[in-house]
């Protein structure tokens, strides 16, 4: 029987060469931590297989630079009066220049359960780093749009939410996205249900 692979990804930074840096290490290796309650994705339809999607590129922290992908697959319809929707993501984080010294290769690895991005290797940044990200076709149904936000596990272990411009809701189109969260290390980061956990908000200050 056939499987038919649903994630078509948008590669066009992808650069040949990562395997260097294939192991992705965070600062909250060796920690125990309590895991977030990630905002989870639709399942696929029918036969499709989803797999996590890494890209990754060399960039020149003294000159900064961008590492941006896309993919979208067909999930099960969150209602009955729908044959099907088609969920999405586009991707982005973008290095100001100094962010770190010499080159690396940068990975960024985007889940298949749920909308969280890991990012390797394991780095902090002197100067500015930011994500921007937005998902479509998402099912929200029974979340409290207030309690969603977008949070990273810290150096710590503990969970806290990203400085960021704002984030949207949609929850009648499935729409999550984030304006410029701000990226102190690398880490997961994600979008989260805030309900029942302890997590810091710089936001709130």
């Amino acid at each position: 029987m056939k499987k038919y692979i649903s994630i078509i990804a948008v590669l066009s930074l992808f650069v040949i060469g990562c395997s260097e840096q294939s192991s992705i290490n965070s600062p909250v290796d060796n920690v125990n931590t309590a895991e977030p309650n990630w905002i989870t994705l639709p399942q696929p339809d029918g036969m499709q297989i989803n797999t996590d999607l890494t890209v990754c590129k060399s960039i020149n922290g003294a000159v900064g630079g961008t590492l941006e992908t896309g993919t979208s697959y067909v999930a099960t319809a969150r209602t009955s009066s729908l044959a099907s929707v088609r969920v999405t993501v586009k991707a982005k984080i973008v290095f100001s220049p100094g962010a770190f010294v010499g080159k690396k290769s940068i990975t960024m690895t985007v889940s298949d359960q749920n909308t969280s991005v890991l990012f390797g290797p394991s780095m902090q940044f002197s100067s500015q780093v930011v994500y921007n990200v937005t998902y479509t076709g998402l099912d929200l149904t029974g979340i409290d749009a207030s309690m969603i936000d977008f949070a990273y596990l810290a150096a710590d272990g503990s969970v806290q939410i990203a400085v960021h411009n704002g984030i949207t809701v949609d929850q009648l189109t499935g729409t999550l996205s984030v304006s410029n969260a701000v990226i102190p290390h690398f880490s997961r980061y994600g979008f989260i249900n805030k309900a029942g956990q302890t997590i810091f908000d710089p936001n709130s200050f």
